[in-house]
């Protein structure tokens, strides 16, 4: 169904969404939620005609929507928050390093083409926070945002387990490694999407009043703990417990010993080819197979990549970063120099963006972290200290999934991630002027302390936490 007949239903009902975003602009951004992140899904609209611009007919028209709406309601088109400054920041400096890769690598005019492409796709993002600080600021806007999401993840969760099921796992070989709904990219970014928003979600569950919503998200948690085991990626295993550990230390201490049981007896907790996977180090170039080069292979921006080897991958990005340690050699330029990509994130930036990126990209993070966290300490709103709190545990999963693995410039990956910075963005401005929660969704703010907001959750478990 995922590959036959949903790409058509989409394709065809994206033409009534867009009229009606026009009017409802959260329509739009509700549509461009559930299906965006499935990228096989988006590779066959592609087919049909006028798909490859999918997303671009969707996200102007959410736009022009945006632009009615806040005509409408006499409101500005942009609010005032903090975290506006630093992500024209992060444009801006994306931009300067675009012009420095021109100016000092001299690469062909085709690659010099396609990398501005994919800092087209890459400004999608900054496009995107606006449009969630601007729009989603209501608590219903917010909880559809939430359904949404679970849609989309058990869409996900379906096509993965019925491909594969049919896999021999006894034993661990890359052979069995599938990237699911996700296409031309590898399992490393399937598991690190799934850590991420899982922990996203996790974290909304702990201050979702409404028993049914709450009981369908820990549904989906639980069930996205299939394909994170089974994606064989490291790099998932890490960025899932990093997120743990955070929710452990902010919130639930119970979730503390859980990750210690984890950590002790994973050899007899997980399954054998599992434990196999995570007790494999790095590979060295001339020990992987032939096999294993094809399947760790990403498509990106028509150019293929094999991103095995790590370690050589690291010594040429230190070394971009020796030459050039101020600037680096410029933006999506690692890729074309060498024909792979650096799998870390922070490699990239050494290597391409140098001391001027990694300050930026520090600065970034440091106003993500500390915003999240403040709305989940202080929000007058349930909804809004979940997302506080879901979106602290995000960023923490993103960030140490990202030390093998680099899915920042993926639109179609990061989408929800820098929706949910807006929805954070919205609810934090909101709480600097009056401490009162957006409208639209009643609810009793005298409630949420530390010890009550998390009444019905404590409710459904025993125990102690924070």
């Amino acid at each position: 169904m995922l590959t036959h007949v949903l790409p058509l239903a989409v394709y065809l009902l994206s033409i009534p969404v867009m009229l009606v975003t026009i009017f409802r602009v959260e329509i739009g951004i509700l549509f461009f939620t559930t299906f965006i992140p499935v990228i096989a899904l988006m590779k066959k609209i592609a087919e049909l005609p006028g798909g490859n611009n999918f997303a671009d007919y969707l996200l102007v028209a959410i736009v022009i929507g945006w632009l009615f709406s806040a005509a409408r309601e006499d409101r500005p088109l942009f609010i005032g928050s903090p975290l506006n400054v630093i992500v024209i920041i992060v444009c801006i400096g994306s931009l300067f390093n675009l012009i420095r890769g021109y100016t000092y690598m001299s690469l062909p005019g085709e690659i010099n083409l396609t990398r501005l492409m994919a800092w087209k796709n890459y400004m999608i993002l900054p496009l995107l926070y606006f449009i969630g600080a601007n729009n989603l600021n209501t608590e219903k806007r917010v909880r559809w945002m939430i359904i949404c999401l679970l849609v989309t993840l058990v869409a996900m969760d379906f096509n993965f387990y019925s491909t594969f099921r049919w896999m021999r796992t006894e034993h661990y070989s890359d052979s069995i490694r599938i990237e699911g709904a996700f296409s031309y990219l590898g399992p490393n970014e399937l598991g690190v999407f799934y850590a991420m928003y899982t922990m996203l979600l996790f974290g909304i569950a702990y201050f979702v009043e409404e028993k049914k919503l709450r009981y369908a998200i820990l549904a989906v948690c639980a069930c996205n703990l299939y394909p994170i085991l089974f994606s064989y990626s490291r790099a998932a295993y890490i960025s899932t417990l990093a997120g743990l550990l955070a929710l452990g230390i902010l919130k639930d201490r119970r979730i503390l010993l859980a990750v210690v049981i984890i950590v002790l007896f994973y050899r007899i907790i997980l399954p054998v080819s599992v434990v196999e996977r995570i007790d494999m180090t790095f590979l060295e170039k001339d020990s992987v197979s032939e096999k294993t080069a094809e399947s760790s292979a990403v498509d990106v921006g028509g150019v293929e990549l094999d991103t095995v080897g790590r370690k050589e991958l690291w010594d040429k990005a230190k070394m971009y970063f020796a030459e050039q340690p101020l600037f680096g050699i410029g933006f999506d330029t690692f890729r074309h120099k060498e024909g792979m990509i650096t799998h870390s994130l922070y490699m990239k930036i050494l290597a391409e963006q140098g001391l001027f990126g990694l300050s930026i990209f520090i600065l970034f993070i440091s106003a993500l972290l500390g915003k999240s966290y403040v709305l989940f300490r202080k929000s007058g709103s349930s909804i809004g200290r979940g997302v506080g709190l879901g979106f602290f545990l995000c960023v923490v999963s993103h960030l140490a999934g990202s030390i093998s693995g680099d899915q920042s410039l993926y639109y179609n990956l990061m989408a929800i991630f820098w929706l949910f910075m807006g929805i954070v963005a919205s609810f934090s401005l909101r709480l600097a002027e009056d401490g009162k929660p957006a409208p639209d969704v009643p609810h009793t703010a005298g409630r949420n302390t530390d010890t009550e907001a998390g009444t019905s959750w404590s409710h459904s478990f025993s125990g102690p936490h924070s």
